[in-house]
């Protein structure tokens, strides 16, 4: 059955057409969907510039009105204010009137169903869902109240766990990427069987067909590379990375030393270069700085080695993409045995896990997928044969529009049944 589906995308810091992670997401499972033969337009706060090459679903770009601005910007110039109460302030006013604005949208549109992404203090979801009578499908991707008061400090946070309490409540079906999110889910009150968890996805194809001298291209010369793409933040381990390469380079010597490249940035990048040139392995070592996604495919195609190093970090409850596109293009993964990961990976079959943050064991895996190129081999080709069983963006479009198809039938039959009793679901 073809629909036509409401993709919502309220949060200030995910610009639709940008490289975040969140931007990759949305627009791969709005294009599988699109894929599936369905209908899918993006409502945004911001699109973040022109489209990428080859991404032509529509995006509304509904950014903050003329008045609300004007108030934000008063209260952050108010020397008895914070930039969190702004922000949050902001968050708040836009909810309260993008539902209206979207009316003339909706009515050309007449959704079958909203697809949201969970932002915080966002409720327009939820609420345009109850006026159209359609079902909402509510994709969460981090436990935004704990991550706003634990990273960014919070002015509001009695109402913002209370209306995340509310969101979480109304949503009809709930999609965690991770279990310690669904977990965290259902500790707010919601119960089980509306939460799935559907990792992050992957589209093979573009990932499976990088070309061969993308080494060539990206300078990276004979020896051989192991690879990291990610933000530049602490807890993403890529010191440690570095430390075990430098490990590596010690045992071996120079000219036996495999080369180093972080493709990324973030607020770590300077603090890494230290680290590289402290380790003694600058040299060995290239920072790309942050590339567009549509050239990830050969960064990660030059890699001999991938890896996703995290560091120990408490309620790990992240759906690495990387993890994805390195499994899609045949890359022999090492990664942190934390959260998702133990669940995505299955050591000594579709990659090596280690103890997040063990520097010996990070080195140990190093050393030996080096020392047996077979192996990394095998370990590459299973990887890929995991990810396009069980990774893809369609796989997971399947599984939201059989949510949104489900939601359907509940709805007929609670209309065939007649009302249920006030308080029932």
């Amino acid at each position: 059955m073809t629909m036509k589906i409401a993709y919502l995308s309220t949060d200030f810091g995910i610009p639709v057409h940008g490289n975040k992670g969140a931007s990759i997401h949305v627009r791969e499972l709005s294009s599988a969907l699109v894929a599936l033969g369905h209908h899918v337009e993006i409502v945004t706060c911001r699109a973040g510039g022109d489209a990428p090459t080859g991404f032509d679903i529509p995006v509304h770009e509904f950014p903050l009105a003329k008045p609300e601005r004007l108030l934000v910007g008063a209260i952050q110039d108010d020397p008895y204010a914070s930039e969190p109460m702004a922000k949050e302030v902001r968050s708040m006013l836009y909810a309260s009137t993008l539902r209206y604005r979207l009316r003339e949208l909706m009515d050309r549109l007449s959704p079958d169903a909203i697809y949201e992404r969970y932002a915080l203090l966002g409720t327009t979801g939820i609420d345009l869902a109850k006026e159209l009578a359609i079902p909402h499908i509510l994709e969460v991707n981090s436990p935004l109240s704990g991550e706003q008061a634990r990273h960014r400090g919070s002015a509001l946070a009695q109402t913002i766990r209370a209306v995340e309490r509310r969101v979480l409540g109304a949503a009809d079906q709930i999609i965690a990427v991770s279990k310690p999110l669904k977990h965290w889910i259902i500790e707010t009150g919601v119960e089980a069987d509306r939460v799935t968890v559907i990792p992050n996805g992957v589209n093979i194809e573009r990932f499976a067909s990088a070309a061969v001298d993308s080494r060539v291209r990206l300078g990276l010369g004979d020896r051989p590379v192991i690879g990291f793409v990610g933000t530049l933040k602490g807890w993403h381990g890529t010191a440690t990375l570095i430390r075990a390469v430098a490990r590596v380079a010690r045992e071996r010597g120079f000219d036996r030393a495999p080369h180093l490249l972080i493709v990324g940035d973030g607020p770590q990048r300077s603090r890494l270069a230290q680290v590289a040139i402290e380790e003694g392995v600058d040299a060995l070592t290239t920072f790309t700085g942050m590339i567009p996604h549509q050239e990830m495919v050969a960064h990660i195609a030059a890699m001999d080695i991938a890896v996703a190093p995290y560091d120990e970090t408490p309620d790990f409850y992240f759906s690495p993409l990387k993890l994805f596109e390195y499994m899609a293009a045949s890359r022999p993964v090492i990664a942190a045995g934390i959260g998702q990961i133990e669940d995505c990976i299955r050591h000594g079959e579709t990659g090596l896990l280690y103890p997040p943050g063990d520097l010996d064991a990070l080195t140990r895996c190093i050393v030996d997928l080096l020392d047996d190129p077979v192996r990394a081999q095998a370990l590459g080709r299973a990887a890929r044969e995991e990810a396009m069983s069980h990774r893809s963006w369609e796989h997971n479009a399947r599984i939201v529009t059989g949510l949104v198809e489900l939601e359907q039938a509940r709805r007929r039959q609670r209309a065939a049944s007649g009302p249920l009793p006030e308080g029932v679901r």
